[in-house]
């Protein structure tokens, strides 16, 4: 109960913050001319959200670094995706948010202290936590995209339609005052795997952030059996930690030795090696999306419909897409197994 009454509290307050950013006026776009970039410039990027976004961005770091070898270069993560930090292939130091108070003035303090000459922003939705944290980081330059708290920002970068552009294309508008050319860098996901495919391992992933992005245990088992009826050599179904029972219901509901729950792992870092794995996917959660794009898997993606956003579809792999309204809950496996073997036809 105490949830459910703090939550509209919460958003209140947010929206209120976000009025006053506006009638304050905007600070920028003042032009990327009026900012001279030294020959390696300390960046800091904010990017304290889940994991899909911060493993999406990794062309980005990517970028930077190529573009800037000798740069100082840090990434602030949240307690819900530092677990990424691991799997980054370049050099950046990690700084953490970790929504506890004393923790956070300290790590902001320290972060404060390195006087980044540029801290960008990258989400491209309004965020009142971005908002607050560039207050305190105090660098040079603030980098972000048009949004209604882009009164923070000295460099504002315009936001394409996020109906109709793909997210990947959005966030890229963040390269173009470092003199980087979006259309010139590769915007697959940049992940340290050592992926040793197994031909005939299909990837069954059940599990997503809420119930309503995750795949009802019956309707797993008969994709599963499906799939294996394909002549695949096995599947191995994948379910997030908070949800496990959903994967072991859909192993015994399928009852089939080729249809197996994937082993318990200690870290992302494995558990993204073991979709690494996979010759296919099958799955409905981003993040796992990002992981299979990392090494090219092709799969078959499972969403609920997105009013608001062009859906998050992996970059640089084949894939197919299934949208079922109004959630994953009224998912039928007939669909899918078509789509799957569509794919596989390819």
């Amino acid at each position: 109960m105490a949830i459910l009454i703090l939550k509209p509290v919460e958003l209140f307050f947010r929206r209120a913050f976000l009025r006053f950013l506006r009638q304050k006026g905007r600070k920028g776009p003042k032009g990327f001319v009026e900012f001279s970039i030294p020959e390696s410039p300390s960046i800091l990027i904010l990017r304290q959200d889940r994991l899909g976004d911060v493993m999406m961005s990794t062309f980005l770091i990517g970028a930077f670094r190529e573009k800037y070898p000798k740069s100082k270069i840090g990434i602030l993560l949240g307690k819900n995706n530092v677990a990424v930090f691991p799997l980054l292939p370049f050099d950046c130091e990690k700084y953490l948010y970790s929504k506890n108070i004393i923790a956070d003035i300290k790590e902001l303090r320290k972060i404060r202290r390195e006087k980044f000459d540029y801290a960008i922003d990258m989400t491209d939705k309004a965020s009142v936590t971005s908002s607050i944290l560039l207050s305190f980081i105090g660098a040079r330059v603030n980098v972000g995209i048009a949004k209604e708290n882009d009164v923070m920002y000295d460099i504002v970068v315009p936001r394409p339609s996020q109906m109709e552009v793909h997210i990947t294309e959005r966030v890229a508008e963040l390269l173009r005052p470092f003199g980087i050319d979006p259309n010139s860098v590769d915007k697959r996901p940049r992940l340290k795997l050592s992926p040793q495919r197994q031909k005939g391992r299909i990837g069954l992933n059940v599990s997503s952030r809420t119930a309503d992005r995750s795949l009802p245990p019956k309707v797993s088992a008969e994709i599963a059996k499906g799939v294996i009826k394909m002549g695949m050599n096995e599947v191995v179904v994948f379910s997030a930690p908070h949800d496990r029972m959903r994967g072991e219901e859909t192993v015994l509901l399928a009852n089939d030795a080729k249809i197996q729950e994937a082993p318990r792992v200690a870290d992302l870092s494995e558990f993204a090696n073991q979709i690494a794995s996979c010759e296919y996917l099958i799955t409905a959660d981003t993040s796992v999306i990002q992981i299979a794009a990392s090494v090219g898997i092709p799969m078959v993606l499972l969403f609920r419909p997105m009013a608001d956003e062009h859906p998050w579809t992996p970059v640089g792999v084949p894939f197919e897409i299934h949208t079922q309204y109004p959630s994953l809950a009224a998912l039928e496996a007939k669909p899918v197994l078509d789509l799957f073997r569509k794919l596989i036809a390819q």
